[in-house]
């Protein structure tokens, strides 16, 4: 073999080599991006879900102080109800009786 020979087979062994190196340093950056790319996708995921549970939590707060609100209205309507419908036996009871008014005559 002659030293040109010898020179042209380094030359393409160099050339195999640099190729090589380039092929694996472009799957190393694309190992880097993948990963890079998951970890991004697990962290919106992740966000996503702290978010969800946070807008469950204020739903669910805000639906719990709805229906508090609501039975209070229901309670206070029917104790409405209770002193209206007392309110009616006392002033039957009084325009029945003149206890109140002693001058007028005598209790029935």
């Amino acid at each position: 073999m002659t030293t040109a020979q010898q020179y042209a087979a380094l030359a393409a062994v160099l050339a195999v080599a640099a190729g090589a190196g380039r092929v694996w340093w472009q799957l190393h950056r694309l190992r880097r991006l993948l990963r890079a790319e998951r970890a991004a996708a697990l962290l919106t995921d992740a966000t996503h879900a702290r978010d969800m549970e946070a807008f469950r939590t204020r739903v669910a707060r805000a639906v719990a102080e709805q229906r508090a609100a609501e039975e209070f209205t229901a309670r206070a309507a029917a104790d409405m109800a209770v002193m209206a419908a007392a309110d009616t036996i006392v002033t039957a009871e009084l325009a029945r009786t003149t206890h109140h008014n002693p001058k007028e005559g005598d209790t029935p």
